[in-house]
């Protein structure tokens, strides 16, 4: 079944006037204008170089000097076709002492004839997020997990999913409502291993007890032969995924790659350390990480790190990839720019986006991104380049992080954890994931941490659209996710401190640039199914329109019945039952917090139907009622 959407609002999805990628321009150009951007930050040793056709050998002399050249990615399977058409495979890299004469090299390469573009292989730091210690001789309560979804210890603690424990227990600077409402979702969908996403990030830490179950794992390798490309993928020994940095199967395991990892497909319900968001239920039904390893040491990644990942990502079965990483805000201003001066990994991402896809579920891959952590109006690229999912970062008190990046370019908002918090329980306000820590878990703060909240949502999505049957474009799924969210820009108000530079922040400055609001992956599997949630506010009577459900004439309509179960009811604490006012109002009052199931039948062109009656046709609509302590004006719907 294909559930297609087409949301006006998000036309940003839609854009067709971005310019066009330089690499398509088929016009012979002279060999000053082949070299399209600077030696400054880039690489010593090593530089990219594309190609007017595919070739099937390259090689480059220049004065003695020891140059290596091999194609980008390697050919594997491909097609003919896919030889010619496909950007990527154009592309090469040289490699040479970093001592030698990076530019003389360039121009003397830019004079070939077969040579379209040439450009310096750009590095890009970590985004350096903040570990936040938190009182470790703290005792955990016995009976902290009794309410909860799964036994893990620190699920309580994690108010990012839900903070309904955190706000009994910790009241502190938690504002109720302030969580993605996970244990709503996890309630129909916890994840399916057929949902691969790729980390691409510090190298995952495969063998981690609350990782290793839901890793990706290349069979053919691991049960293969050391040394040997058992699959012929062109990757040698790549079991959980491969080392880009170093370019072997050797993943090297990093905290800030797998507090992000946990955070999207942790185990679920193994009685250990964290829980994640698209985990499983603890009978290997979670989603699988594959690791990308671009990072290592804390050391800068080149462009062609990150396109190898991207390019392996698309051809081992990744559908999502999540890039908690990005360059400094300012280092391109424009999509045009990014498109421009790094147009290897634009044509990286676009074959991702293209190729990715899952028959019978979508047509391609979702790019996450971390929208950066420099406390600037200008989000960083890759995130902020217009296909691609830019996610800023709230705290637990729903104010954007002291640290994250806002302004155009940023589509949605999720918890990435605040430090602004003095006395012992500032950790509480940070987001706990797993870490090479000898506690297995740290708490962390940062974009890094928001972008995996999406990239978990988006793998619980797909999870459920295959267990509904459903289909859609990649353009209706990205619609889907940032559509899924509820209004933050209402509590961007007052000032807040930042920790950094100790100045006070303007708040009313982030409204309106966080991106459509914050994700609800509740909200999200709702509209996967298409059913419409309606939100109240516990403790008070709710007088709800049903235009936006039953048309703009709803008021007019005879409703005949309010269908909830006996059971539901007890547990939203509904004492008199739910009706539709003459006025066409449903009325409904819920003493408790939580969800349930109800559905509201009317007679549309008459009072009755049948009978002597004339031309009346029954018609229904089901809808999730969604009951929480605190609601947007808008009722949870932008």
């Amino acid at each position: 079944m294909n559930r297609r959407l087409f949301i006006v609002a998000l036309a940003l999805l839609t854009v067709s006037c971005v310019t066009d990628n330089i690499n398509d321009v088929g016009r012979p150009m002279g060999a000053a204008s082949k070299i399209i951007n600077t030696p400054n930050g880039a690489d010593k040793g090593s530089l990219l170089v594309k190609l007017y056709n595919y070739e099937c050998d390259f090689a480059v002399e220049y004065g003695g000097i020891d140059i290596s050249v091999r194609p980008l990615v390697p050919v594997g399977k491909a097609s003919e076709q896919e030889l010619q058409s496909e950007g990527i495979y154009r592309w090469w890299v040289l490699h040479f002492d970093e001592s030698a004469d990076i530019e003389a090299i360039a121009k003397h390469v830019a004079q070939d004839s077969r040579v379209r573009v040439v450009e310096y292989n750009a590095l890009v730091e970590p985004i350096a997020s903040e570990t936040v210690v938190m009182p470790r001789t703290m005792t955990r309560s016995e009976d902290a997990t009794l309410n909860m979804p799964f036994n893990d210890p620190e699920l309580p603690y994690m108010w990012n999913y839900d903070n309904t424990y955190m706000l009994e227990n910790y009241p502190e600077h938690q504002v109720a409502g302030a969580d993605i409402n996970l244990f709503e979702a996890w309630k129909y969908c916890t994840g399916d291993p057929r949902i691969v996403i790729a980390v691409l990030d510090g190298g995952v830490y495969y063998e981690h007890q609350d990782l290793a179950a839901n890793m990706w794992v290349n069979e053919a390798e691991k049960n293969g032969m050391l040394g040997i490309d058992d699959d012929e993928n062109g990757y040698v020994d790549d079991i959980y995924g491969y080392n880009f940095y170093d370019y072997n199967g050797k993943i090297v395991p990093d905290s800030h790659g797998s507090h992000v990892a946990g955070t999207i497909a942790a185990v679920n319900n193994n009685g250990y350390c964290v829980s994640g968001i698209a985990g499983g239920s603890g009978n290997n039904d979670g989603c699988r990480i594959m690791s990308c390893q671009i990072y290592q040491n804390g050391k800068a990644a080149n462009a062609s790190n990150i396109i190898s990942a991207i390019y392996y990502a698309t051809n081992n079965g990744a559908v999502i990839m999540n890039n908690s990483w990005a360059y400094t805000s300012g280092s391109y201003k424009s999509d045009a720019d990014f498109n421009r001066y790094l147009s290897a990994m634009t044509d990286a991402f676009s074959y991702f986006e293209r190729n990715a896809g899952i028959e019978g579920l979508i047509d391609g891959g979702v790019v996450i991104f971390a929208a950066g952590n420099d406390s600037s109006s200008m989000p960083s690229y890759p995130g902020a380049y217009y296909n691609h999912i830019c996610v800023s970062a709230m705290g637990p008190d729903y104010l954007a992080g002291y640290y994250t990046n806002y302004g155009d370019g940023v589509n949605i908002c999720a918890p990435g954890g605040e430090k602004n918090i003095v006395g012992n329980y500032g950790w509480s306000t940070a987001i706990c994931s797993t870490t090479l820590s000898s506690y297995g878990y740290d708490y962390d703060k940062g974009t890094s941490m928001a972008a995996p909240h999406v990239s978990g949502c988006a793998a619980l999505g797909l999870s459920y659209a295959l267990q509904k049957g459903y289909s859609f474009t990649l353009d209706e799924f990205k619609s889907l996710i940032l559509s899924s969210v509820h209004d933050i820009d209402k509590y961007q108000v007052g000032t807040k401190v930042d920790i950094v530079t100790q100045t006070e922040i303007d708040l009313t400055e982030r409204a309106g640039k966080l991106g459509s609001g914050y994700i609800d992956a509740h909200l999200l599997l709702m509209q996967i199914e298409g059913t419409a949630c309606l939100y109240f506010s516990a403790g008070a009577e709710a007088k709800l329109s049903l235009d936006n459900h039953f048309g703009g004439g709803s008021e007019k309509l005879t409703y005949t019945d309010v269908i909830i179960s006996a059971e539901d009811m007890t547990s939203l604490g509904i004492t008199t039952a739910p009706y539709v006012d003459s006025d066409g109002y449903l009325r409904i009052k819920c003493a408790n917090t939580g969800t349930a199931r109800m559905t509201v039948k009317a007679i549309v062109g008459g009072d009755a139907i049948g009978g002597e009656a004339m031309g009346g046709m029954e018609t229904s609509r089901e809808f999730m009622l969604v009951v929480k302590g605190r609601i947007a004006e808008n009722d949870g719907w932008l």
